[in-house]
C-alpha cells in the first residue's frame, strides 16, 4: 500500500495563529475578501452534529461557508465568539488548533475546538467540535 503525502509549504506559527484569528472574525460577522484566507475547495466538518451532517458536508468554497454563517447569523446577529488561549501550530501536518467560546444577549455560552488544516497558506478543512462541557458548575 502507497500513501501520498501533499506537498505544500507549511504554516508559520504567527500565520496559523493569524488564520485562526481570521476564522473567528468570519464567525463574528466579517465576510470580507474569504477568498483571501480559505482555500477554493474549503470542507468543514461539524462533529456534534449528526442530524444536520448531509447538510454541513455538502458546504464547498469560500462562499459556501460565508452563506452559512450568514445565514446563522441572520437568526443569531448577538452572538460573539472569541479565540479562547493561543491557537497551537503544528508545521509538520500544516494544521492549527484552538478552543473557542461563544456568547450571545439571551445567555447562550458554549465553547468548542476546531482544528484547520492549512493547504497553500489558506484553510482548506476545519474540524469542528460544539459543547457545553467549559461552562459546566
Amino acid at each position: 500500500m502507497t500513501t501520498t503525502t501533499r506537498r505544500t509549504a507549511a504554516p508559520t506559527p504567527a500565520t496559523g495563529i493569524a488564520l485562526f484569528e481570521r476564522w473567528t472574525a468570519l464567525w463574528n460577522g466579517d465576510f470580507s475578501d474569504p477568498e483571501a484566507f480559505l482555500a477554493p475547495g474549503f470542507r468543514i466538518r461539524f462533529a456534534n452534529e449528526p442530524e444536520r451532517g448531509a447538510a454541513t458536508d455538502a458546504v464547498h468554497g469560500p462562499a459556501g461557508i460565508v452563506g452559512l454563517i450568514s445565514g446563522f447569523r441572520a437568526q443569531r446577529p448577538d452572538l460573539v465568539y472569541a479565540v479562547d488561549g493561543t491557537p497551537l501550530v503544528d508545521t509538520g501536518l500544516g494544521r492549527v488548533a484552538c478552543c473557542w467560546h461563544v456568547t450571545g444577549a439571551d445567555g447562550l455560552r458554549k465553547s468548542g475546538i476546531d482544528l484547520l488544516e492549512v493547504t497553500d497558506g489558506r484553510i482548506a478543512t476545519v474540524w469542528s467540535v460544539t459543547g457545553l462541557r467549559r461552562f459546566a458548575d
